[in-house]
């Protein structure tokens, strides 16, 4: 098979799987104690098929072999519910495809274990939440990612990770903004950029776009103003000088140049 026929011929496998899993995943929670290989209806505790012995709810990524009626890994956590579908794939084709396996689909899996563990144990909260805030950030969800964020910084004002949750929140909020300021909502765009230089000070990228947005709307004096703070976050930056010079504001010589590291 050459190269361009055996991609095509994966491609049309993969399409197939992700057909497959669309229409079964409803049926692994409503059936999930019927046996996918002699089609045996067991109890809703049962672990094995009583009848061929096939596992029922086995987790893909320890192996744990769960009752049926569990929906999340006794042994991990791990959602259960796609795995009983994906179980039901042949195994080298669920390799060849790595289905389940994309960075978007390990962190989608293990958003869902974060959020069965703030149910179970809630006394992990802090930990938890964190690390829910750090998986968006790896997904680029940006308001999801602030919305954790702000309830961690709420709920935990005193966290040891304080310092670090702000310079994540402010970093979500401001790319956050640029969606709707590509929709051209420039109001909510300048809201978020201002919640997120009130969160950290020092984002100087946060400082420019919002220096940007009041240059463009002709608020020439805030925006001498905002591009002055991105300096002061960044000294030397050019953008900032630029759009000083073109205001006509004064750039102190200790802000021109870079700070030496």
């Amino acid at each position: 098979m050459t190269t361009t026929a055996h991609f095509k011929y994966l491609g049309l496998k993969l399409l197939l799987a992700l057909m497959f899993i669309a229409i079964m995943l409803p049926q692994a929670f409503a059936q999930r104690n019927i046996c996918g290989e002699c089609q045996a209806i067991n109890a809703s505790d049962t672990v094995k098929c009583k009848d061929c012995t096939t596992p029922l709810n086995k987790c893909l990524d320890c192996s744990t072999e769960n009752p049926a009626n569990l929906d999340y890994c006794s042994k991990c956590n791990a959602p259960l519910a796609e795995m009983r579908v994906l179980g039901s794939i042949n195994g080298q084709t669920r390799e060849e495809l790595k289905l389940g396996q994309s960075d978007r689909a390990v962190v989608d899996k293990e958003l869902l274990k974060v959020a069965y563990l703030l149910e179970k144990k809630p006394e992990q909260a802090e930990k938890l939440i964190y690390q829910r805030s750090r998986l968006l950030n790896k997904i680029n969800f940006h308001a999801r990612e602030a919305e954790s964020w702000r309830e961690f910084l709420q709920k935990f004002p005193d966290s040891k990770k304080k310092s670090t949750a702000r310079f994540y929140l402010s970093e979500a909020l401001r790319k956050w903004s640029y969606l709707f300021y590509q929709q051209k909502d420039i109001e909510s765009a300048q809201t978020l950029l201002k919640e997120a230089t009130e969160t950290n000070s020092m984002n100087s990228e946060a400082w420019s776009w919002l220096g940007r947005i009041q240059y463009e709307s002709g608020n020439k004096k805030e925006a001498g103003e905002a591009y002055l703070k991105a300096l002061k976050a960044r000294p030397g930056d050019k953008v900032a000088m630029y759009f000083l010079r073109q205001l006509r504001v004064d750039i102190p010589e200790q802000l021109r140049k870079p700070v030496e590291k």
